[in-house]
Formats: structure tokens, C-alpha cells, sequence
């Protein structure tokens, strides 16, 4: 996968991005609220992946202290807009955060970016920043295969690289990269199914 075509892509619909997903869904708000219930009170969250800032500035809503960070500046850019903490442009699969600081790593439709060849060494990372017995939430696609595809969704046409999962593939990477499974859920957004993990690290 060519990361600076990712990177570049998003980039260029980071406004439109943020406009056509505006809006949290009610499902996603029910395993948001479910997560702060594992972490702590006033514990440090990471929202991995946090594109346009609109999960994060949920999660400052309810009191959260939240760390954002993105591949992409041009989506840092517009999570300004909406959230208040730190913003860092940061690769998953080389965080640049100490050992153990967080308390929950909050990753909705991120990792589905990266090559399945990437997803352990994505996980490896986000165990290594999480304190023992924090919360892990991951959102992925349900589906097969992986590779680029061209979207006019958000405005311009670009590609974006997408790695599908079906439950039992993630779940085994998951409890491989020694996370245990609390839940798992299953919902359907139009023509996309997603798989919904809530864990903590061991």
C-alpha cells in the first residue's frame, strides 16, 4: 500500500468527509458509552484514527480527556474545528506515544486502511500504549479481500485502500495480538455491514 496515495486522498476530501459524516449514529453512541464504562473517569483516551474529530468531540461531551490523531493533516485540520485536545499526525503502525499512557484506544474504521499484512503489527502498537486492562474498541468492515477503490462520495473522486474482515479472522487477530474479547456486534450502515470489538488488553 502506498501511504502517501492514502494520505493525499484524504487530504483532499477532509471537508467533504467531515460534512457527509456529521452525524454519530446510534449505535456507534450505545458502544461509545459502553467504552467509557471500561475506562476510568477522567482517564486518557486515544481516538486512533480520528479523521474529522466528530467521535472525539463526542467523547469530550461526556468529560473525556481525548487524544486525536490521523494519517491525514488535512483531517487533523477539520478536527480542530470540532475538538479541543491534542492533535497528532501519527502512522498506527508506529505510534508515537510512551508505554502504557492510555486507558482506551477508541478505533473506528481506521485500521480497515491498512493491508492485512499491517493489521498485527497495528495491534502490536496499540496494546504497547495501552495500560493493562485498558479498553480496545475496533470498528471494521465485514467482508473479504482487500484493495483500492474509487469513491466520488465526499466531492472529488479518489481511491481509498480498504481491508475487509469476517468476525472469526479479526477475533483470532485480536486475541493473537493478546486482547481479550468483552464483546462483539454486528450492524449494517446502507450497503456496508461492520464489526463492532470491544476488548481490553491482558
Amino acid at each position: 500500500m502506498t501511504t502517501n496515495h492514502l494520505q493525499a486522498a484524504y487530504d483532499q476530501i477532509a471537508e467533504g468527509f467531515a460534512d457527509v459524516t456529521a452525524d454519530m449514529p446510534p449505535e456507534l453512541i450505545l458502544a461509545a458509552e459502553q467504552f467509557l464504562g471500561i475506562t476510568r473517569p477522567g482517564a486518557l483516551i486515544l481516538d486512533l484514527g480520528c479523521g474529522a474529530g466528530r467521535d472525539m468531540a463526542w467523547f469530550e461531551s461526556q468529560g473525556a480527556t481525548v487524544v486525536g490523531s490521523d494519517l491525514s493533516a488535512g483531517m487533523l485540520a477539520q478536527a480542530r474545528l470540532r475538538a479541543r485536545g491534542n492533535l497528532v499526525q501519527a502512522d498506527m503502525r508506529r505510534l508515537p506515544f510512551q508505554t502504557g499512557c492510555f486507558r482506551g484506544v477508541w478505533c473506528c474504521a481506521a485500521i480497515l486502511h491498512l493491508p492485512k499484512a499491517d493489521a498485527p503489527r497495528a495491534l502490536a502498537e496499540t496494546h504497547r500504549i495501552l495500560s493493562p486492562g485498558g479498553a480496545l474498541f475496533l470498528a471494521v468492515q465485514e467482508g473479504m479481500g482487500e484493495g483500492w477503490e474509487r469513491t466520488t462520495r465526499y466531492g472529488e473522486p479518489i481511491e481509498r485502500f480498504f481491508a475487509r474482515y469476517r468476525a472469526e479472522e479479526m477475533t483470532a487477530l485480536l486475541v493473537e495480538g493478546d486482547f481479550a474479547l468483552r464483546d462483539h456486534t454486528a450492524n449494517s450502515a446502507g450497503s456496508r455491514h461492520w464489526l463492532n470489538f470491544m476488548t481490553t488488553a491482558k
